[in-house]
């Protein structure tokens, strides 16, 4: 089976891209692999679970470019 999009990684970031990209093709087809037998259960369930917006770097620097 061919799919239009593939993310690996069922975890905050995974999810959000996976969001992200059906809210703008919402016809594409997209797969999501994910090792855990559910989604959020790994390094996102360990964490605070949270996208870091980059608010605390300096505007422009490269940590606050790279932050999503």
């Amino acid at each position: 089976m061919i799919h239009d999009f593939c993310i690996i990684g069922g975890g905050i970031v995974g999810l959000a891209t996976a969001r992200e990209l059906l809210a703008l093709r919402p016809q594409a087809s997209l797969l999501l692999l994910e090792k855990e037998d559910t989604v959020g259960k790994h390094q996102t369930g360990h964490n605070s679970g949270v996208i870091h917006a980059g608010i605390y770097y300096a505007p422009g620097s490269l940590k606050a470019r790279l932050c999503i």
